[in-house]
């Protein structure tokens, strides 16, 4: 009877952490899986082809050439080269970027390399004019600020209206709450596959600590939701990371975006300057395969 009790305890215990490791293994996939970028289906792996092909904007046809905005190339001298490039249009803000990996150590010949080329750009269907220039530079100078821990913080509103039009940007529908019944949730995205994903967005100098996001979980948690995003203006406290974590094993996922993916995220949804590498690749890094052969070196 008693190697019975013992025998019921170690499978209890076995399951209860079977269960934890699953639920630890269902927050990380659904972690990788981000909502704040460009979605695959905004690519066209045809039109992105055809860009790079032609070095032509195709939304203005016959217009100028696209312009080389941003560069960074690579390479240790001897096997591996990479050349990162991003372009835009100086008529109406298109902009796109390219990967060109080269590696010569996977040849089948000394003299070849393998070429991988993969690209992605901005979908001007899902663009979204927001404020207009002068709110757009007053939330831009409050976040710079924000981020050294100074400032003002004025822009709040605009702040949630530019952050519904950069999920927008990103191929999704979403739409901002009514302020006496947000709950603490800012914007709501319409997700095909999670259904509602809320949003909180704080406009702040200061830190946004762990109270906050224990916060948005129990909204989570009462209106049945498994994903949010809590966006800053500023940054997280260092307790933040560990708990975000510790929401992913118990089934509550959490995306952190902070000011500065939250300003690359504006220049690029907004074209306020021209974009750069850094930029695109913390929301939009290139993905769509238009090359991959064995080439001569």
């Amino acid at each position: 009877m008693y190697n019975d009790e013992r025998w019921s305890v170690g499978t209890i215990q076995i399951r209860d952490d079977l269960q934890k490791l699953y639920n630890y293994l269902l927050g990380v996939k659904s972690m990788s899986s981000r909502i704040w970028q460009y979605r695959s289906q905004t690519q066209s792996a045809p039109l992105l082809s055809a860009v790079f092909g032609s070095s032509a904007c195709p939304c203005c046809k016959g217009g100028p050439a696209l312009s080389i905005t941003d560069r960074k190339d690579e390479s240790d001298g001897r096997r591996y080269s990479q050349y990162i490039k991003v372009m835009r249009c100086e008529s109406c803000g298109w902009w796109f970027a390219s990967d060109d990996q080269w590696d010569s150590s996977c040849g089948s010949l000394p003299d070849r390399a393998i070429r991988i080329l993969t690209a992605t750009g901005a979908a001007l269907r899902t663009f979204s004019p927001g404020p207009d220039e002068h709110q757009l530079a007053l939330l831009e100078s409050e976040i710079q600020a924000h981020l050294l821990g100074r400032g003002s913080s004025t822009a709040w509103t605009a702040l949630e209206d530019v952050t519904k039009g950069v999920f927008r940007e990103f191929g999704y529908d979403a739409r901002v709450t009514a302020k006496s019944k947000d709950g603490g949730i800012d914007v709501i995205v319409d997700h095909d596959k999670h259904g509602d994903v809320y949003a909180q967005v704080k406009h702040t100098k200061n830190k946004v600590g762990v109270r906050v996001l224990r916060e948005l979980i129990g909204t989570m948690a009462i209106n049945g939701s498994t994903i949010s995003l809590l966006v800053t203006s500023s940054g997280f406290t260092r307790g933040v990371t560990k708990e975000q974590a510790l929401a992913a094993q118990r089934g509550f996922v959490v995306e952190l975006i902070d000011g500065e993916r939250l300003i690359a995220s504006l220049n690029l949804a907004y074209r306020l300057n021209p974009p750069t590498v850094t930029e695109v690749l913390a929301v939009a890094k290139p993905a769509v395969e238009l090359i991959r052969d064995e080439v001569d070196i």
